[in-house]
């Protein structure tokens, strides 16, 4: 299969703008959407393996573990390619075919100015503090607000 070379680096610019943070989770959905409609077989392959991090109804800075920053990195790398992915994605190679072609390419990652992974900024829980609220405690908040305003308007 032909690498489509125009798809790599737009699919490597949507990763790496995601991964500094000049986008967030509908900007990247939407690139990398775009891609996955590319000739290219590993950039559809990636393309669909990036659909997993992020989330379709919460727009969120990139929220990953220290594990899925360092898949990234190699991800970044891999685009700068003209490679075809190989291994499984379980494999800790992946998407290069073995460690030795992934610490060969590493230079790729490095060069595009990734920062370090950052727990503090590249792992926040991607979900807003109200999602953590148990529901039968933001139902009895709910109910409180009603019979407050409900009160307040009795009493006028």
């Amino acid at each position: 299969m032909a690498v489509d070379r125009q798809a790599r680096t737009d699919l490597q610019n949507a990763l790496v703008s995601y991964m500094v943070g000049t986008i967030r989770t509908f900007a990247f959905d939407d690139l990398n959407t775009a891609c996955r409609k590319a000739s290219d077989r590993s950039v559809q392959e990636i393309s669909r393996a990036l659909y997993y991090i992020h989330d379709d109804l919460i727009n969120h800075p990139i929220s990953v573990t220290l594990a899925g920053w360092e898949v990234l990195r190699r991800v970044v790398a891999f685009l700068g390619t003209d490679l075809e992915t190989g291994t499984r994605q379980h494999e800790p190679s992946w998407p290069f075919h073995n460690e030795e072609e992934w610490h060969a390419n590493e230079h790729l990652a490095r060069e595009v100015g990734l920062p370090d992974y950052d727990p503090a900024v590249h792992g926040r829980p991607a979900k807003p503090w109200w999602n953590r609220i148990p529901s039968s405690i933001g139902f009895l908040v709910l109910a409180a607000l009603l019979v407050a305003v409900f009160v307040v308007v009795a009493l006028s």
